[in-house]
């Protein structure tokens, strides 16, 4: 690179860096919260005493007395909890996928050849491309509990309501993510396949989607741990998955019962995140393979056979198949059906509600009393004036304050964490460390890693949950919750920036006598930057969702009012308050694609 260049691309780096900085000090401030009155209260350290001390002792049985006989066994009960929470989780990414691999297509640029093209197809690409962003980002800007509550209102207790949920918002978010995966890619490849006679999409189905190809599968994994978590907070709203009997054993004081459920969500956590690691190492290991030689013919024969992906996709789609119909393939398996969303409505039943409730429930309350549209106008505005303006910086503050606590701890840890970096021969190079060093960087760097697995197994609903009873109604136990679960999601995240990709400055630098830490803040972290910067952005308009959702806790957020306009049966203004949440993410958006695209030309 040009040393003028790479001056001004660290400046704007460290510029953005300290502007996150002074950004956290204005949210804390704008939270009134202050670091002397951060920490639990008398009553909260009782709790936490409590939960912790039975950490070690989960429940085998049920604790409490008087169970009727009519109740299935312990062990049933946490079986079922688990196999809904997967199920639910499974349909509802199996139906996000090909939103996200359709939509992720139409929102990137980097298949676009528009020189030379016919006005017509610059004009399609185009319109198709601004189309599908407007609809992606307002299907992810709406929490996947809002989309819930929405669809459960609309149409009823129904598994369809639990899966559609799940599905929309994370449709859109795989598409927004697949869409800047296949951007970031080099284009050299692409560009010579083009100057060898290639057409345009050819070029880049060859050129760019193969290198992309191992991030792509690796975030759809990661997709589905956070769809497991999201169906286990489908519990507080009634949905027999982990988080429904959470709240009750939490309720009940059944602490023992509590820990036996989330150690059941670590596990399912924990499987995934191996399959994930597993998958992704098999897939980067065939991308590395490559035959040197200039006859096509060669290459084609020579090709790298990838027997895993096979046996990889006819695993998932079994895994699809049965949790849609397993109790058509197992008659026996009916027991594991969730009782509390068996509904009585006809299909056509259904739809009658749907449509009365667009029509008649979204409708603002002032148009419904006198049909006239323009006094939507003043009613809107009386919401946004009165209380939701307030409620939105709010969330903004919590939120924001959160993820750059969050970001910067699991940048501060990745270098300690990552396999490559702490492994005695660091990316293939011996750099003379002894054995006993060696195995303790190792050991050290596999519990930084345990640590990033257990703090994004839980999720964020459920850790504000627990600690809002340690630290009382302030906004920390908020701040604290989407902390401590996006700490764990980033250092995920970077951890896969370092450990499957090839540097080979990284090489050269440890060669020369370059520290472990020296050679990620100097080499790994400005040389995928961007990267970072698209998980931070990403992450950030994920916590403006959860922290509109954590507001239902209690804070004064947009959650609060959501909350308090669904007991109250008024859906306009719920729908209204969601929207409202819905515009702080797109805002974000836009500004995360200004910083990176300016970041990316310096």
């Amino acid at each position: 690179m040009n040393p003028t260049l790479a001056k001004t691309a660290f400046g704007k780096r460290r510029g953005f860096l300290l502007f996150l900085g002074l950004l956290l000090f204005f949210c804390l401030w704008g939270l009134d919260l202050k670091l002397k009155n951060f920490g639990p209260t008398e009553a909260g350290l009782n709790v936490a005493k409590e939960f912790f001390s039975t950490a070690f002792s989960p429940a085998l049985d049920y604790q409490s007395e008087g169970i009727p006989e009519s109740a299935p066994p312990y062990y049933k009960k946490i079986l079922k909890a688990t196999w809904l929470t997967l199920k639910y989780a499974t349909c509802g990414i199996s139906l996000a996928l090909p939103i996200g691999i359709l939509m992720g297509f139409f929102a990137s640029r980097s298949w676009w050849q528009l020189e030379g093209s016919r006005w017509s197809i610059r004009f399609f690409i185009k319109t198709s491309h601004r189309i599908c962003k407007i609809i992606i980002t307002a299907g992810r800007s709406i929490h996947e509990l809002l989309w819930g509550i929405l669809f459960i209102s609309a149409i009823g207790t129904n598994p369809l309501s639990i899966i559609l949920a799940i599905a929309i918002p994370y449709g859109c978010t795989l598409a927004k993510v697949f869409s800047e995966l296949l951007d970031e890619q080099e284009t050299q490849c692409r560009e010579q396949l083009r100057n060898q006679g290639g057409g345009a999409f050819s070029s880049w189905l060859f050129g760019v989607f193969p290198l992309a190809f191992s991030d792509l599968i690796s975030y759809a994994l990661y997709r589905y741990e956070c769809a497991i978590r999201s169906a286990a907070i489908f519990g507080f709203v009634g949905v027999q998955t982990i988080g429904y009997h959470i709240e009750t054993a939490t309720a009940d004081g059944n602490i023992n019962e509590v820990w036996t459920l989330l150690y059941a969500l670590l596990a399912l956590i924990l499987v995934v995140e191996r399959f994930s690691n597993f998958t992704r190492k098999k897939l980067t290991a065939s991308q590395q393979s490559r035959v040197k030689s200039s006859s096509l013919e060669t290459l084609i024969k020579n090709r790298t056979r990838n027997r895993y992906l096979k046996y990889f996709s006819i695993a998932v789609l079994n895994v699809i198949l049965f949790s849609w119909f397993h109790s058509s393939i197992f008659p026996a398996a009916e027991w594991l059906n969730d009782d509390s969303l068996n509904s009585r409505l006809t299909t056509e039943q259904q739809w009658k509600n749907f449509n009365f409730f667009i029509q008649s429930k979204l409708t603002p309350a002032p148009v419904r009393e006198s049909g006239n549209w323009a006094d939507t106008l003043p009613w809107a505005k009386k919401l946004l004036f009165e209380k939701g303006f307030e409620a939105a910086l709010l969330t903004f503050y919590i939120a924001t304050s959160a993820m750059i606590i969050a970001w910067f701890s699991a940048i501060f840890i990745l270098p300690w964490s990552s396999r490559a970096l702490q492994s005695p021969n660091p990316f293939s190079v011996h750099t003379g460390i002894s054995k006993y060093t060696g195995s303790l960087r190792y050991c050290l760097a596999a519990i930084l890693r345990l640590l990033f697995i257990i703090t994004r197994a839980l999720p964020e609903y459920l850790v504000a949950f627990l600690l809002l009873r340690i630290f009382g109604t302030t906004a920390w136990p908020l701040i604290l919750g989407l902390a401590i679960h996006n700490f764990g999601i980033v250092g995920r995240l970077g951890g896969e920036i370092i450990d499957h990709r090839d540097f080979n400055h990284t090489r050269q630098q440890l060669s020369i006598g370059g520290s472990r830490t020296k050679v990620f803040l100097f080499s790994i972290l400005p040389s995928h930057f961007n990267r970072f910067l698209l998980y931070f952005f990403y992450r950030w308009e994920t916590c403006i969702r959860d922290a509109t959702i954590l507001g239902m806790l209690g804070i004064s957020s947009l959650g609060f009012l959501i909350d308090d306009a669904s007991a109250r049966n008024s859906y306009d203004q719920l729908f209204f308050y969601t929207l409202l949440g819905a515009c702080l993410v797109m805002i974000g958006d836009i500004v995360s694609g200004i910083i990176r695209s300016r970041l990316r030309a310096a």
